[in-house]
């Protein structure tokens, strides 16, 4: 393998890795609306499976704002172990992440200092009630 490779990444209200090493992901969505800025949200995981060499290695997730500025002060960073032929999941539970404005942010992944896969969620106006708004998705 080259380097690292990602088979998948998502954001949901929750996520969870059975007895049997399967992911469940629940709720996935990638667009939140919020009737006002800044706005906080609650929970949301980011879940990634990762191929990746054997060994150790560390990985950083960062949310960029529309402008690509940072948003997250203290970023996580997971260690975890990659084995030949393997996947590794990797599930980071964000809690109270403020949006401080509208429109695509980014989170990126990245594994040991490198840049390895984004996914992007909308920060949107909540329509008025009784307009014909769209489900967050």
């Amino acid at each position: 393998m080259s380097g690292p490779e990602v088979r998948l990444v998502a954001l949901c209200d929750h996520a969870i890795i059975g007895q049997d090493g399967k992911v469940s992901l629940l709720g996935i969505f990638r667009t939140i609306n919020v009737s006002g800025l800044p706005a906080e949200h609650p929970r949301m995981y980011l879940v990634a499976i990762l191929a990746l060499e054997a060994g150790a290695h560390s990985v950083v997730v960062q949310l960029h704002r529309p402008d690509g500025s940072p948003a997250m002060p203290n970023p996580p960073e997971i260690s975890v172990q990659g084995a030949a032929g393997q996947d590794v999941n990797v599930i980071v539970e964000l809690n109270k992440i403020n949006f401080g404005t509208y429109g695509v942010h980014h989170f990126s992944i990245e594994v040991d200092g490198g840049p390895t896969g984004t996914v992007a969620v909308s920060i949107d106006a909540m329509n008025p009630p009784g307009g014909q708004g769209r489900r967050a998705n």
